[in-house]
């Protein structure tokens, strides 16, 4: 006798009946995570926001007791004589080659030259009543007025010329006497004034004394003549600075 019915189970039908769901959800969430991704870069969120780009400005430069230093300031050289062949000596210098011209006047100021009842004052670079720092040496120069010169001045160390005396505030008329055989700067200012950078031509040797004529303002009292410069930097060796009324 033969029996009619379903045959018998194996197991392989099911597991690919039961199996189907399985790829299915796969499915499903790889095009749900394809969409996903596919909104995320049309706004902009797939990608990090670039960072700014940072901003570089220089430091400004070292100047003697922290102030600023104004445009550089055009002075008048005096030569005296026939400027001799150039020798090498003292610190080495970083200035430009400077040009020599006549000092502008400042606005609103008066050149008469009782301006500020200053009298004429020469006032020498190695004076014991100025400020001078231990690096800075005196050395003997036989043209030189008093036969001796201060040398070292720059480097960001400052020489005070001290004993200027003015009546009223108002400008003067400063010559520095000063010895190099190299074309140097210097910073000078009067006061607590900002700082002027003035050009020194070469006076020809280490022995050689040339002058260079600017105007600064003073203000009424006791004022001080500074004289420096950068770090680095060095202004010529300083035999005297003379201050005369405008």
């Amino acid at each position: 006798m033969i029996e009619v019915g379903p045959p018998a189970y194996t197991g392989k039908r099911r597991a690919g009946i039961d199996g189907q769901p399985r790829y299915v959800f796969a499915a499903v969430l790889i095009v749900v995570a394809l969409v996903v991704l596919l909104l995320r870069i049309m706004t902009g969120g797939g990608s990090p926001h670039p960072e700014a780009q940072p901003t570089f400005e220089p430091p400004a430069p070292l100047v003697p007791a922290g102030e600023s230093t104004a445009a550089m300031t055009p002075a008048v050289t005096h030569f005296p004589g026939v400027r001799p062949s150039r020798t090498s000596a003292g610190p080495s210098a970083t200035s430009p080659a400077p040009s020599a011209s006549a000092p502008p006047q400042s606005p609103g100021t008066s050149p008469s030259a009782s301006a500020t009842g200053t009298p004429a004052k020469t006032i020498e670079a190695e004076a014991a009543a100025n400020r001078r720092p231990g690096q800075m040496t005196v050395r003997e120069v036989s043209a030189a007025s008093g036969g001796r010169a201060v040398t070292g001045v720059g480097n960001n160390r400052v020489l005070e010329f001290t004993g200027v005396t003015a009546q009223r505030p108002g400008e003067v008329t400063v010559t520095v006497a000063y010895l190099s055989t190299e074309d140097r700067s210097c910073l000078l200012r009067a006061g607590r004034g900002s700082w002027q950078q003035v050009r020194f031509p070469a006076s020809g040797a280490w022995d050689r004394v040339a002058t260079v004529t600017l105007t600064l303002r003073l203000e009424a009292g006791q004022n001080t003549i500074e004289a420096g410069n950068t770090t680095g930097r060095w202004c010529p060796d300083l035999d005297r600075i003379t201050v005369a009324p405008r």
